[in-house]
C-alpha cells in the first residue's frame, strides 16, 4: 500500500510535464507608431519605457500526452515577428486549416508582454487570453473571445471588447467604448466620454469626468460623482447613485428589476416617473 501511494504522485507529475518556449525581439521604433498582436492564445500585457524601442517577450509552454506532441503543437503554432515603417507585428495562428483533437490531458498556456514608447498605438487580439494596458498615449483597440481586459492612465481613443470576462478601466483620458458579454464593468476616474455595456455583469462608474452612457443586462449600477450627463440602465438589478454638486449635466437612471436609491444635492430639480402597473 505504501508503494502504491507514493507511484501515484509520480505518474501524476509525468503527465503534467510541458514544453515551454521562450522567444525575445527587439524593434526599433519611433513614437506614435503602431503595435498589432493577433495570436490564437495566450495573454497580452502592453507596457512603456522611454526608449524609442519595441520590446516583445513570449512565454508559451505546452502540456499534451508526450513530448513530440507538445513540440508538434509549438511548429504547428508558430510566433511571427515583423516590421512594415513603424508598424510592430506579433502574431501566432496555426498553420492551414482543421484543428487539434486530443484525448486525457492538454493544456496551453503564453504571456506575450510588450513594451513600446509611452506614444504608441496598439492593436491587440487574443482568442483566448486577457489583455492589458498601461501608461500608453494612443489609439487602443483590444477584443479578447476568453478573457478580462484591464487599462489603466491610458490617453487616447479607448475600444475594449470581451466575449467573457471583467472589465476594468482606471484613470483612462479620450473616447472610451468598452463592452462584455459576460462580466462586470469598473471605471474608477478618469475623463472624456464613456459608453459601457455589459449582457452579464454589474457597472460601477466613480469619479469620471464627462458623459457617461452605461447599461447592463444582468447585474446592478452604481454611479458616483460623474461630472457629467449619465445615461444608466440595468434590466436584472438595482441603481445606486451618488450625484455632484452642481450637476454637470441631466441624469438619466433605470431598472426593471430592482429599487433605486439616489444621492442629490438639497437643491437638485428631480424627475421621478414610476412605471405602470400591469392589469391583472
Amino acid at each position: 500500500m505504501k508503494l502504491t501511494l507514493f507511484l501515484l504522485p509520480l505518474a501524476a507529475l509525468a503527465a503534467l510535464a510541458a514544453t515551454e518556449e521562450q522567444l525575445n525581439q527587439r524593434f526599433t521604433a519611433q513614437p506614435e507608431g503602431k503595435l498589432v498582436v493577433d495570436v490564437d492564445f495566450g495573454s497580452i500585457d502592453v507596457v512603456t519605457h522611454a526608449s524609442a524601442e519595441v520590446v516583445v517577450d513570449v512565454w508559451r509552454r505546452i502540456t499534451r500526452k508526450n513530448k513530440a506532441d507538445e513540440e508538434e503543437f509549438l511548429r504547428d503554432h508558430p510566433v511571427s515577428f515583423s516590421q512594415d515603417g513603424n508598424t510592430v507585428t506579433v502574431s501566432s495562428r496555426r498553420k492551414g486549416v482543421g484543428g487539434w483533437s486530443w484525448g486525457g490531458q492538454s493544456r496551453k498556456e503564453a504571456k506575450y508582454t510588450i513594451t513600446v514608447p509611452a506614444q504608441f498605438n496598439a492593436q491587440l487580439k487574443t482568442s483566448a487570453g486577457s489583455i492589458a494596458v498601461s501608461d500608453l498615449a494612443g489609439e487602443v483597440k483590444a477584443n479578447t473571445s476568453g478573457g478580462g481586459l484591464r487599462f489603466a492612465h491610458v490617453r487616447g481613443p479607448l475600444d475594449g471588447g470581451t466575449s467573457g470576462g471583467g472589465i476594468h478601466v482606471s484613470d483612462c483620458a479620450g473616447d472610451l467604448k468598452i463592452r462584455t458579454s459576460g462580466g462586470g464593468i469598473e471605471v474608477h476616474g478618469g475623463s472624456g466620454s464613456l459608453d459601457g455595456h455589459t449582457s452579464g455583469g454589474s457597472v460601477t462608474v466613480k469619479a469620471f469626468q464627462g458623459d457617461a452612457q452605461v447599461g447592463t443586462s444582468g447585474g446592478g449600477l452604481t454611479i458616483e460623482n460623474v461630472i457629467g450627463r449619465v445615461e444608466g440602465s440595468t434590466s436584472g438589478g438595482s441603481v445606486s447613485a451618488v450625484l455632484p454638486l452642481p450637476l454637470a449635466g441631466d441624469v438619466k437612471l433605470s431598472t426593471s428589476a430592482g429599487g433605486v436609491t439616489v444621492v442629490v444635492p438639497a437643491d437638485a430639480a428631480l424627475t421621478w416617473t414610476p412605471r405602470p402597473r400591469r392589469a391583472g
